[in-house]
């Protein structure tokens, strides 16, 4: 695990994608669909790429210091298999560019009224009215996830690709269950498009 990587803050009000979450991200069973964007800079040779170095990577969420850590090594090591697989070589001291993801989750609540089955019509008083009744609402919680994994050019500094990966998440405990797996069903989509079409020299 990258030694720079940030783990066990607080998220602020507006989470910036820095990736991801309870990440994360992302279960299979009890969310719904991932959504995966992707964009890259069309003048960079990919080609040319073959070692690759870890940037500084941000992790936050509402979990535990002990679980942060649990998340941020299941991410990188994902990572890892996912590059490697793909020919790439870690080289800390020499590498072609650098690899880095920011993730989090943002809690989120929704809520809807239940018909009344004995009383069809237009809702009654709400809890907003000076009323002492009160429409049933139903109220449910869940966890936005949110990824960002970036490339940038060693030699140039500059950002080459980006993938934005974001998913509701509505049990994140369901996906801590099953933690590795479901991290690399999702760096497995994330990286899909890794390296674009590459352009000859």
């Amino acid at each position: 695990m990258p030694s720079d990587t940030r783990v066990g803050l607080r998220p602020q009000p507006q989470l910036a994608l820095s990736a991801l979450s309870s990440l994360l991200f992302l279960v299979v069973a009890s969310a719904s669909a991932q959504k995966v964007e992707t964009k890259y800079d069309k003048s960079a040779n990919f080609a040319v790429y073959k070692h690759y170095a870890w940037g500084k990577n941000y992790l936050l969420t509402h979990q535990r210091p002990e679980v942060q850590a649990k998340i941020d090594k299941a991410i990188v090591d994902s990572l890892n298999r996912q590059l490697q697989a793909k020919g790439f070589l870690l080289d800390e001291k020499s590498p072609d560019f650098r690899v880095k993801y920011e993730a989090g989750g943002l809690a989120q609540a929704a809520t809807s009224t239940q018909p009344d089955l004995l009383n069809p019509g237009p809702p009654g008083p709400t809890f907003s009215s000076d009323s002492l009744g009160g429409t049933p609402l139903d109220v449910w919680t869940s966890t936005l996830s949110k990824m960002k994994l970036s490339v940038t050019d060693t030699a140039s500094g500059k950002e080459v690709w980006q993938a934005l990966v974001s998913q509701k998440l509505r049990d994140p405990q369901k996906f801590l269950n099953d933690l590795n797996k479901n991290i690399d069903n999702v760096m497995s989509k994330a990286l899909k498009g890794f390296p674009p079409g590459t352009k000859k020299k």
